[in-house]
């Protein structure tokens, strides 16, 4: 035994190299920072021409097997192969790294909604949906109604007044938080946002997070978030770019946009536009649109610039938009009729801090002011004069403003070589409320909330992340909101999600301060509400086949929704006609989705299909078991993108989706139950894009709603089916139009 302790004391004092001698090597995806395992590198000695391989493990690590001279071949599935020779050290502890650059069609989505810092997709414990510019441009979107109507799992209800609303995964809009640039939109008009109001001519991408976010976003992330992420103001040299859309039924936009840099370091942009749309209605009356008439402009102003490792925005965002709906003349001489005007007013003002304290730590800050103001005013107008005078009737006319302050901040420290990843964060949000229907006419409300998240990694392919969110809110009893979320990776190709989570939407300021009587409503917010709350399982598996050449993805996702507390109106009493919010209702929605994507350098293809399920709330009503618990509801996703390979300047688009019959129950007056059935229909979008001289004109012709749908019905019927006893009509779109684009972008102005 002392001979062989002799050896090795002897070993170590001469022969240090022999310990020192094997080098590592760090891989890295270039694109993230983030370590590569199995990774592999053939190492060939030189002169010997001796090869061993190496594989990394989950760190992105692995050992050189040479001193000397040593020829190296780096590979990685979905990354550019790189061969270098390294020259290795006998008697140093050498090591060094080596970024690997994803293939272009390879490249992961970098997203960042309810991320602790900017990451992959496919690390990201949510699964996050991505709407790249590149759909946005070859839609033909205008604004995020009608990028979304060829969603899966979203629906889109149309109000010609209050404008249109979305669903997601049978959860209303009321429950979901739209985003710009992490920045909540302010305005919701019973509830919803109006979603035609969010133009896309600015946009770079949009991310969609389908179940709840409360515990990172707070109220209205109940069903879940769409952050639309707006270009940044940063470039090299000056940029000018103009853009202008016509459609067939009456629609003439025109936008364009500014960049600029000075001192190489301060990034400016301005940004602009008007969309004109003239009305539309199925028989044409040329007075009264069923589509009112409206005119939109929009402003933007970004500034940004550098600090060591962090960045600083600001950014400011105006929109205006004019509606106006057209009375019928009364009769017999059709000479007189009553006009509502509709003006909204948005602007926000923003500014975002962010970047890295270190290699594994994150800071986050955004400090925001948002103003929303909506006019609505009714004129009596002479049609031979033109003349017109403000009515005088309870209602008619009507000023609602809001005022929104939020500070939200959040610090991260996320070292993928450690077992534990944290993120902590605040957010304060002040809004205030005034109206001639608001309690009082002026009411505040104040929300004060911190919040945690904890990744931990037992082993690489396991993360589990449990997250808490605290409230004080100076109106409600705000819940504590919990979640946990689960992702493991048994091999790189293959992704399992689960989730468990609270959500939660608060009562709105109308909710709770709402005062609104005359002759037909006495109507009353109700001070003692509280939060609606939900709680949601979601589970989902992803596959990737993949090769240098291109991507196959199969995903599989199931959720379940079930929320309590929903507020709703009720009468205060049997004895009176007034009607308050109450916290009497629920609601649940269950559903599965299976879908596939194939993209290359040449064609992105996306096919879908959804089966959802809402609650039938009689189902729970004594004596009414035979009636089922949820009514289902399909729907079919095919979308298209695809550069000719005969001739790579023009990209053909093709956008289609089917939306299934949507059954639901509810009883008369008479106590008789019905069935409600929503008609089904398809949608489908047809383009052509060319791009031309270095991609500085870009000129799109296409076809939109080529089924030309107008309207769907939505049928009544006893629950027995014995008879139709009613049908009600609603928009859906203004059926078959032809459309045209025009960009020109002007990338080299001066140096």
């Amino acid at each position: 035994m002392k001979k062989i302790f002799s050896i090795i004391f002897l070993t170590i004092l001469f022969f240090p190299g022999f310990l020192l001698a094997k080098g590592t090597i760090e891989i890295l995806d270039k694109s993230s920072g983030k370590p590569l395992k199995a990774a592999t590198i053939h190492f060939t000695s030189l002169p010997g021409k001796e090869v061993k391989v190496r594989k990394s493990d989950k760190s992105g690590v692995l050992e050189i097997p040479f001193t000397g001279k040593i020829a190296l071949f780096a590979r990685y599935v979905g990354f550019d192969n790189i061969l270098d020779t390294i020259d290795v050290p006998e008697k140093s502890d050498f090591s060094m790294k080596i970024e690997m650059n994803p293939k272009s069609i390879m490249m992961q989505e970098i997203v960042t909604t309810g991320q602790f810092s900017p990451q992959s997709i496919q690390n990201s414990v949510y699964p996050v949906q991505v709407i790249s510019e590149d759909r946005i441009v070859t839609q033909a979107a205008n604004n995020l109604r009608e990028l979304l109507q060829t969603q899966l799992n979203v629906r889109i209800s149309q109000d010609n007044i209050i404008g249109s609303s979305i669903s997601i995964n049978g959860l209303s809009g009321q429950n979901v938080k739209v985003m710009v640039d992490g920045v909540p939109v302010i305005g919701r008009l019973q509830g919803i946002i109006d979603v035609s109001q969010i133009n896309m001519n600015n946009v770079e991408k949009v991310e969609i997070i389908e179940g709840p976010m409360s515990t990172i976003y707070g109220t209205d992330a109940l069903g879940g978030v769409i952050n639309i992420i707006t270009k940044d103001a940063k470039c090299d040299k000056m940029e000018l770019s103009a853009n202008s859309y016509y459609e067939s039924v009456g629609t003439a936009n025109f936008d364009g946009a500014l960049k600029f840099n000075l001192f190489d370091n301060h990034n400016f942009s301005l940004s602009g536009g008007r969309n004109f749309f003239g009305g539309y209605s199925v028989v044409d009356t040329s007075r009264h649109k069923q589509w009112k008439p409206k005119i939109q402009y929009m402003g933007n102003f970004k500034y940004g610039t550098d600090i060591g490792n962090f960045k600083l925005r600001y950014s400011a965002e105006l929109f205006d938009e004019y509606i106006l709906n057209r009375g019928e003349p009364f009769p017999p001489y059709r000479e007189e009729a009553l006009d509502d005007e509709y003006k909204t007013f948005r602007i926000t003002n923003s500014v975002f801090f962010n970047g890295s304290l270190s290699k594994y730590e994150y800071l986050d800050l955004l400090l925001d002011y948002s103003f929303y103001e909506r006019k609505k005013n009714t004129y009596f107008k002479d049609l031979t004069t033109l003349k017109q005078v403000l009515t005088t009737n309870d209602g008619d006319q009507d000023t609602t403003q809001f005022d929104n302050y939020i500070f939200r901040g959040s610090y991260s420290w996320d070292n993928p070589y450690n077992v534990i990843g944290i993120m902590a964060g605040t957010e304060l949000n002040y809004e205030s409320a005034f109206g001639v229907r608001i309690e009082d006419t002026t009411k505040a409300s104040g929300d004060y909330a911190v919040y945690t998240s904890l990744n931990y990694r037992p082993f690489g392919e396991l993360q589990i992340q449990p997250s808490v969110r605290f409230i004080y809110n100076t109106s409600y009893n705000a819940p504590i909101v919990p979640s946990l979320n689960i992702k493991y990776n048994p091999i790189n190709a293959l992704s399992f999600r689960a989730s468990y989570a609270k959500g939660f939407r608060a009562p709105s300021l109308k909710e709770l301060y709402y005062v609104f009587v005359d002759v037909n409503h006495k109507i009353f917010g109700n001070t003692n509400l509280k939060a609606e709350y939900s709680d949601s399982w979601n589970a989902s598996a992803d596959y990737k086949f993949q090769n240098e050449y291109s991507v196959h993805d199969v995903a599989l996702k199931f959720f379940y929704n079930d929320i309590r507390n929903l507020i709703d109106f009720a009468l205060m009493s049997n004895t009176t006609d007034k009607y308050s919010y109450r916290n009497i209702n629920k609601t649940k929605s269950i559903g599965s989705e299976l879908s596939t994507n194939y993209y290359s350098a040449d064609i992105n293809v996306k096919l879908g299909v959804s089966y959802i399920g809402r609650y039938n709330q009689l189902s729970a009503i004594q004596n009414q078991d035979s009636l089922p618990v949820f009514t289902f509801s399909p729907e079919l996703q095919s979308n298209i993108l695809w550069k000719m390979p005969f001739y790579r300047d023009l990209q053909v688009g093709w956008f289609f989706k089917y939306t299934g019959k949507m059954p639901g129950y509810g009883v008369t007056s008479d106590d008789e139950i019905v069935l409600y059935t929503m008609s089904d229909y398809s949608i489908m979008d047809l383009s052509l894009t060319w791009s031309l001289f270095d991609n500085k004109l870009q000129w799109q012709i296409g076809a939109k709603n080529l089924f030309d749908v107008k309207t769907i019905t939505q049928s009544v019927s006893t629950y027995a089916g014995t008879h139709i006893s009613g049908a009600s009509i609603l928009p859906v779109g203004w059926g078959r139009t032809i459309f045209s684009t025009l960009k020109i972008n002007f990338d080299k102005i001066w140096n």
